[in-house]
């Protein structure tokens, strides 16, 4: 069945979906809390870099263990389904993966004389990785690659940690690479990190210089130099805020620290402060790896663990939650936490301990300002663009009020929600409900995916806050409104609601309507089906999904037609919906 219901007739779900408008408050945690941690070999094995896309993190190793691949479908129990090993055992020390395509860099190998630069590998089969192609000097490339970035549009940056060129590949074609550039930085030693955001380029310099790069046109023309940042010796890595105006550089090397600059003008940056550990109230050898998301600074610190800053005002960074991987260790020397990926959500940031393995924390009690959640499961995971939200805080707005009519306003009793995006474009969203303490919105069409700054508009009041944008994150609304227990559901048939039958009036297997949001901008207030693309499981088993997509009448709401199995039991399933890799709440669907 692929028809979709008319929400005129189904008069029996309104009153739970227009709950959304006064949900209650989500619970927000005390510390950051870790969730899971899997080290899979005894010893000591110097875990590099980490990444994560979808359910899985991805995690180097420059011991010889090769790339580790991790189900995180459960952060409570990660597991190893996945490992990269090619002969020579490669030093993989940084990772990225695009669209299951990984990237790897290696910098060296522990046996021979032979090097592996970057190594492209199909890990869309985790238990089975297949290599694709290599940069090597044959292609152009370095023989060590210490740290590499990998852009959307296929642009690889390569640096060696040895010299001062930073080489650029186009990779569109992961099979094929080709060479574009070489550039030759103004650093006097040598570049240890590129970073590639929003067409800009940056690489961190060993003597202290972090060079700015005009990148846009990368593929046809070579990078333009902007400005330069001198951001001390032993410049190490960096990351640039979503509009481009705001640097992080953190160094490495003994009291290690990260410096934020006002970039605005490359041609002449403004440094606005400096963090230490001392200045944070712990110890720890240096610094590792920075990145912005909306108002928040997050470091890999070596024995400091992970810390979250709020730098709201990034003239006086202020600590907000810290998780310690390796409490036990003297603050000297290198060992701890050394990656940090945040991009999932701050409910799941990924960590990379030097010799403990992978950890998951949760560090949503470290986010400053409001806080956005997805309005049907509560979860600060990564939010999909168009879906219903709702963020909870102070002062949000003078009074209570709610939208009364479609096209959604953006602007209620006074408030209003700018939500910037990981391209530095700002949009207003549309608004479901305002309260002091509550605002239910929309994320705006168009919002690209990444780290988003929000800002709260109450009267002349700003108060900033931040999320994560993801293509798709599924989220399923459940009948107490609190994303856990029964599903908001119907007969698609007859619009009764649960317990359903299994079969319906012809003997054919029923098919039930299940109503969330997240599904992604494709399939959210506009017409079409993506149910191609929709994974659904009962109880751990694959379902037919007949129709996934916009909920008609109703704004960011999704709706999913989905087939009851053959032979289904009477009781209480667990449903579960997947899209891009990004998994829904769990919600209980029961069967007579």
């Amino acid at each position: 069945m692929s028809r979709k219901i008319k929400f005129s007739v189904a008069a029996a779900t309104l009153s739970v979906l227009a709950a959304i408008l006064l949900c209650v408050s989500a619970q927000a945690q005390e510390t950051i809390k870790l969730l899971g941690q899997i080290k899979p070999f005894d010893v000591n094995n110097r875990y590099a870099d980490v990444w994560g896309e979808g359910n899985y993190a991805y995690v180097g190793s420059f011991s010889g263990s090769g790339l580790m691949i991790f189900d995180i479908t459960n952060p409570r129990a990660p597991k190893m389904v996945g490992f990269y090993d090619p002969p020579g055992g490669e030093r993989f020390q940084d990772v990225m993966v695009i669209n299951g395509i990984g990237y790897f860099s290696s910098d060296g190998r522990l046996s021979g004389d032979a090097r592996g630069g970057v190594h492209i590998v199909d890990v869309r089969n985790p238990a089975s990785p297949v290599l694709l192609s290599q940069i090597l000097p044959a292609q152009r490339g370095f023989l060590n690659v210490h740290e590499l970035f990998v852009t959307a549009d296929g642009v690889l940056f390569e640096a060696d940690s040895r010299t001062n060129v930073v080489k650029i590949f186009d990779v569109r074609d992961p099979r094929n690479p080709a060479h574009l550039w070489d550039i030759q930085t103004t650093d006097t030693r040598f570049i240890h990190a590129v970073i590639a955001v929003n067409g800009r380029l940056f690489t961190s310099g060993w003597s202290g210089r972090t060079d700015i790069y005009d990148v846009r046109n990368v593929l046809t023309q070579p990078p333009q130099l902007l400005g330069f940042v001198e951001s001390g010796t032993n410049s190490h890595a960096s990351w640039p805020s979503n509009d481009g105006k705001l640097l992080a550089s953190a160094r490495e090397t003994a009291g290690g620290d990260v410096r934020l600059f006002d970039i605005s003008n490359p041609a002449n940056p403004m440094e606005l402060s400096r963090i230490s550990a001392e200045s944070l109230g712990f110890e720890a050898f240096t610094a590792h790896n920075p990145y912005i998301i909306g108002n928040l600074l997050i470091v890999s610190w070596y024995q400091g663990g992970v810390a979250v800053m709020d730098i709201t005002d990034p003239r006086q960074p202020r600590l907000t939650g810290r998780y310690d991987t390796y409490p036990a260790a003297a603050a000297s020397g290198y060992d701890g936490c050394w990656g940090v990926y945040p991009f999932l959500g701050l409910d799941r940031v990924l960590l990379s301990d030097l010799d403990g393995g992978l950890f998951i924390v949760d560090a949503t009690a470290a986010q400053a300002g409001p806080r956005t959640v997805s309005a049907a499961s509560y979860s600060f995971s990564a939010i999909a663009g168009k879906s219903i939200v709702s963020a909870f805080g102070a002062n949000l707005a003078a009074s209570t009020q709610i939208a009364q009519a479609v096209p959604l306003p953006t602007m209620l009793a006074g408030a209003s929600v700018s939500v910037q995006d990981f391209k530095g474009v700002e949009r207003l969203a549309p608004l479901f409900y305002v309260s002091p303490n509550q605002i239910n919105y929309e994320i705006p069409a168009g919002t690209a995916p990444g780290p988003a700054l929000l800002t709260f508009i109450n009267g002349g009041q700003h108060i900033i806050g931040s999320t994560i944008i993801a293509v798709s994150a599924p989220a399923i609304f459940t009948l107490d409104g609190t994303g856990t227990g029964p599903a908001v559901a119907l007969d698609a048939f007859n619009f009764t609601s649960a317990p359903f039958n299994p079969t319906s009036g012809n003997g054919q297997p029923n098919v039930i309507t299940v109503f969330g949001t997240g599904l992604g901008e494709d399939g959210t207030d506009i017409a079409g089906n993506v149910a191609s693309s929709v994974q659904v499981t009962l109880d751990g088993r694959p379902v037919t999904v007949s129709y996934a997509g916009q909920a008609p009448g109703f704004v960011g709401l999704n709706q999913l037609n989905i087939v009851l199995p053959a032979g289904i039991s009477a009781g209480n399933h667990t449903l579960v919906i997947t899209r891009n890799g990004v998994s829904s709440n769990p919600a209980g669907i029961l069967t007579r």
